[in-house]
């Protein structure tokens, strides 16, 4: 009986051990692809503060233009 047990032990550790090697492989990649969109987002956020700041500015030559301040 002693020796069912050990062999059901072992099956048990030989699947948690290949279940555990899949999920450290998955959250390898997962922060990998954290590392890559924290650069996107940085790069998306420049652009989008110089679109507004240029829109901003244009909007204000437009108005000064029409109040005759420039």
């Amino acid at each position: 009986m002693k020796s069912n047990e050990q062999i059901l032990l072992t099956k048990y550790d030989l699947l948690f051990e290949s279940r555990m090697t899949r999920v450290e492989t998955a959250l390898e990649g997962f922060g990998r692809d954290v590392s890559d969109i924290k650069k996107d987002i940085k790069s998306d956020f420049r652009w989008l503060l110089g679109i507004i700041l240029a829109s901003n500015a244009g909007l204000f030559a437009l108005i000064s233009h029409g109040f005759k301040w420039l």
